[in-house]
């Protein structure tokens, strides 16, 4: 009797220990891993494997790397995806941006840097930026990564007035809410002109793209004022969180390619230059390795990826969206990490590590 309940004992402490392991090391356990040519080895989660290369979450947050860096991509086998959202009305980061890896139009998922915004609701939220399909579709998490306050897409460039591509941002919105109630909101929102419709604290709406901090762009966001308010960083925590947004001394290819903004639709038409062939793929830069065998991956931005920056000001309404190298004065202020989290109400960023 005694030797079977020590057993059980037993057995009982390495589940807890293993229960355990499984919190602490995460990465660990269900990892994908990418080798790279020149003997580099990348472990987290694949979430976008692309003719432009592979996006890989890590513990410094995500990371594109072209193609022609890449061995062998060895992956886990991929549940359905799903939300999970344990109560929140909008699930954490990480499942937003799988739902939207996982969409057919979601080509060249890459992220860019966050500029800090400095006015309206989001003033001095942190937040974490993603762009695809030739920044065409734009998206946004901010706060709290693990609980974010607000989630927004919207469409840019030559998708800003295409129909089709604002169906796909509504999708995916719809995609991310569990509450019935707050997908039928959304539905219910107007494309053609500016909507705002709330329900039990939340705000759901549509931004038009010539209204003043569109960046040129029709979004559609779902975000909650109380939470915002929130998860606003202190002027102590944007000093030593953010990064100055310096303009690199050398030209880098913009991501975008178009030879004219498209003219403004009437209400119900559909943007004719969306369904013009996508300009060509822009070269994809990402930190170089530091030397043939190791790589660095960097919580931080580099020069080359501070060049894709919204500049910090909108400019006045109707001013398209600004990608890639701008005026000097026209540059931003400050970026937000490329991922970061909130303990005990304070922001903190994790350190570079060597791979």
């Amino acid at each position: 009797m005694k030797q079977n309940q020590l057993t059980k004992s037993l057995e009982t402490v390495k589940l807890i220990a293993a229960c355990g392991l499984a919190l602490w090391c995460p990465t660990l356990l269900n990892a994908d891993v990418v080798i790279l040519e020149k003997g580099g080895v990348l472990t987290g989660k694949v979430l976008k494997q692309d003719d432009d290369g592979v996006l890989i979450q890590m513990e410094s947050g995500t990371h594109r790397y072209p193609r022609s860096w890449i061995k062998e991509v060895k992956k886990e086998p991929a549940a359905a995806p799903h939300v999970s959202n344990n109560g929140q009305r909008i699930p954490d980061w990480a499942q937003i941006v799988t739902l939207l890896a996982n969409t057919t139009w979601s080509d060249g998922l890459k992220q860019v840097p966050a500029t800090m915004i400095e006015t309206g609701i989001w003033k001095n939220v942190p937040y974490i930026s993603f762009q695809c399909q030739f920044a065409g579709y734009e998206l946004n998490i901010f706060g709290d990564l693990g609980k974010p306050a607000a989630v927004q897409i919207g469409t840019m460039s030559f998708l800003k007035n295409s129909d089709e591509a604002r169906s796909n941002c509504v999708s995916l919105i719809c995609s991310v809410l569990a509450n019935a109630d707050d997908r039928k909101m959304i539905r219910a929102l107007s494309w053609q002109q500016k909507d705002v419709q709330k329900n039990k604290g939340m705000t759901f709406e549509t931004v038009m793209p010539d209204e003043w901090g569109a960046y040129g762009g029709w979004w559609v966001s779902v975000y909650s004022e109380e939470a915002l308010a929130a998860a606003r960083a202190s002027d102590e925590e944007l000093l030593t969180f953010t990064q100055p947004a310096m303009q690199p001394t050398v030209a880098v290819p913009q991501p975008v390619v178009a030879n004219a903004q498209p003219a403004a639709a009437t209400a119900g038409a559909v943007d004719q230059s969306a369904t013009a062939p996508p300009p060509p793929a822009a070269t994809t830069t990402q930190p170089p390795p530091t030397t043939t065998t190791a790589y660095a991956t960097y919580p931080t931005w580099s020069d080359e990826e501070l060049a894709y920056a919204r500049r910090a000001t909108p400019g006045p309404p109707g001013t398209p969206a600004t990608r890639g190298p701008v005026p000097a004065a026209a540059s931003p202020a400050k970026v937000y990490p490329r991922t970061y989290s909130r303990d005990g109400g304070t922001y903190r960023q994790p350190e570079a590590r060597r791979r």
